[in-house]
């Protein structure tokens, strides 16, 4: 009979290979979907070559290691609190964002590109 730290380790491998799998996925979809869906059977002809290799891919791959650096910083930040619930409004950050909004706003600098 598996104890029960034993069982949770499985659960957590079953856990994080089913969310890789999911991570998989979407990275595929990803470089399938835009404006023109092209099949990975497509992927290697010309057109293939310059949607999916050179726009997409590097896309999906910057979008992946900004979500990886999000959790790692949020995993930091809980770690160094030694707060699981703690969260960027911990340090002020949305409030400095507002202060920084008012004054471009009040000096002239929130405009519209339009000038409206």
């Amino acid at each position: 009979m598996l104890t029960l730290a034993r069982q949770q380790q499985r659960q957590n491998i079953r856990w994080l290979l089913c969310l890789s799998v999911l991570m998989l996925l979407a990275l595929l979809l990803s470089l399938c979907a835009g404006e023109q869906w092209i099949s990975p059977g497509d992927w290697f002809t010309p057109r293939g070559e310059l949607f999916v290799w050179q726009i997409r891919l590097p896309r999906t791959l910057a979008v992946l290691l900004v979500g990886a650096a999000l959790a790692i910083s949020g995993a930091v930040m809980q770690a160094l609190f030694e707060n699981p619930l703690a969260e960027p409004g911990l340090l002020g950050v949305s409030n400095g964002a507002g202060v920084g909004l008012i004054a471009a706003v009040c000096l002239g600098k929130g405009n519209s590109p339009t000038g409206r």
